[in-house]
């Protein structure tokens, strides 16, 4: 009974098939010599790693020897055993975790269903977001949210720190699309293309070619024209002022932003609104 209190310490089991990503159990266990977990299934993903000693992982038939500092991921409907050494039973950490966005983050990952162990990658960050989660696990509604935050913690690093989105980053094959994507989330922020060349690594001269061949225009006028297709939305279906929506779509200066406006629209931003909601009381 002890040692079942141990494993489950810090494990929860709640039906929470709507939300993104959440928590489903987390614990620490130093392993007594031989102790071992199936054949059998999970119904969400699990991810241990291994603190210290040594140990076996068989995951759909395929037999892993692992130590301190390897991890593994169990996907759900997945046949695993696994079991300590005899000599050197292991002491490891685990998260299990599930929701709706759960696969798609696991996917960018280098974990996958045919690799799903990592060999001694980032062993103490990998203990410290995960130990993190062990810490704040709970019952109240403060706990809840602090552990789902640091799993989403523990994916953005392994998303980040994969290998394959690693190579992506140098080839720089899409930056164009990535730069457009960044734009259209952060179009009301204050954006340059050399900021948008530095966070893609990528030379200023590079980013504006790509983005040409793709879109037909620069980085620059895709940003315009995306904040004043913004402005024409607002300005047609609410009544907020003028300087309102400058301010709302990007523009500092509302008078930059009538000159754009007019130039791009060929009427002042007034006039646009004042006929476009005239024309929905019309309707």
């Amino acid at each position: 009974m002890s040692e079942q209190s141990s494993i489950y310490k810090h494990s929860l089991k709640l039906e929470r098939r709507t939300a993104s990503l959440y928590v489903q159990s987390t614990g620490c266990q130093q392993c007594s010599p031989g102790y071992g977990w199936g054949p059998g299934i999970r119904d969400h993903f699990l991810l241990h790693h291994i603190l210290s000693g040594r140990g076996t992982c068989i995951i759909s038939n395929q037999k892993y020897a692992l130590q301190a500092g390897d991890s593994f991921l169990v996907y759900p409907e997945t046949t695993v055993h696994y079991y300590a050494d005899h000599h050197e039973p292991w002491e490891y950490i685990w998260v299990g975790f599930n929701g709706m966005d759960a696969e798609n983050y696991v996917e960018q990952t280098d974990f996958s269903r045919e690799n799903p162990v990592l060999f001694g990658r980032y062993p103490q960050q990998f203990s410290g977001l995960l130990q993190e989660i062990y810490r704040n696990f709970g019952t109240t509604m403060w706990a809840n949210l602090a552990i789902t935050g640091k799993l989403y913690a523990l994916l953005s690093f392994l998303v980040e720190h994969a290998e394959h989105n690693q190579s992506r980053r140098r080839d720089a094959t899409d930056c164009a699309k990535q730069a457009a994507d960044y734009i259209i989330n952060h179009f009301a922020e204050p954006i340059s293309v050399e900021d948008l060349a530095a966070q893609l690594s990528v030379s200023h001269s590079s980013l504006y070619r790509k983005f040409m061949q793709r879109y037909q225009v620069s980085p620059k006028r895709f940003l315009l024209e995306y904040r004043i297709d913004r402005a024409c939305m607002l300005l047609s279906t609410t009544t907020h002022s003028v300087q309102e929506i400058s301010n709302s779509v990007g523009f500092d200066d509302p008078f930059y932003f009538s000159r754009a406006f007019k130039e791009m629209k060929g009427v002042s931003p007034r006039y646009y609104a004042m006929t476009h909601q005239q024309k929905e009381k019309e309707e």
